[in-house]
């Protein structure tokens, strides 16, 4: 199956998302309008639901919403790309039975949320770290992520022009725990082009 543009109403606006696929409820809180379109379509192929709204809010509440207005009642999987991996801390903090595991995907911003990651690591909230060899970004927003999570491991995954494939297989394999990172520090380069 493949992706299909729809609305929903969140906070009296119309908010428009990219859903597909069976399985597994995965949703992506990212910023970058169509960037990751290949990705999720190729996500839609392992078993996985994907909902990724356009220009997502930034607050808990915001998720939530969305969440039950795009009918999702069971938990799932946030992802947060880059400043939206704050909003995907803050929400995986806010509440207990919406978000089974969080997985950071190049997340600069949510290295400054130290207190709720804490958190989460208290509440062994299964969370991942993805960061992109093949991109920029910065060595000590990792490391403070794994510092305030009490070091859960990172992938750090080395794609060149594969990174949508990579990038589904990876959180295809997260999603379900064929890859189980736990708590354990772990470095992986994976999906090498």
């Amino acid at each position: 199956m493949g992706l299909e543009e729809l609305t929903t109403t969140v906070r009296g606006r119309r908010v428009r998302y990219t859903t597909g696929g069976f399985g597994t409820p995965v949703v992506f809180l990212h910023d970058e309008g169509t960037a990751f379109r290949q990705a999720l379509e190729m996500m839609t192929t392992r078993r996985i639901r994907v909902f990724a709204p356009e220009q997502p809010g930034s607050d808990p509440e915001w998720v939530t919403e969305f969440l039950h207005s795009a009918g999702l009642r069971e938990p799932v999987t946030l992802v947060g790309h880059g400043l939206c991996g704050a909003v995907a801390v803050r929400t995986a903090h806010a509440t207990l039975h919406t978000v089974q595991r969080l997985v950071l995907l190049d997340s600069t911003g949510a290295s400054a949320l130290r207190p709720a990651l804490e958190a989460l690591s208290r509440r062994e909230l299964p969370v991942s770290l993805l960061w992109s060899a093949d991109r920029t970004w910065s060595w000590s927003a990792m490391n403070a992520l794994n510092l305030a999570l009490g070091q859960p491991g990172h992938l750090l995954i080395s794609a060149g022009q594969n990174w949508s494939a990579c990038l589904a297989q990876v959180i295809g394999d997260l999603v379900r725990p064929r890859l189980n990172l736990g708590f354990r520090p772990v470095a992986l380069t994976l999906c090498r082009s």
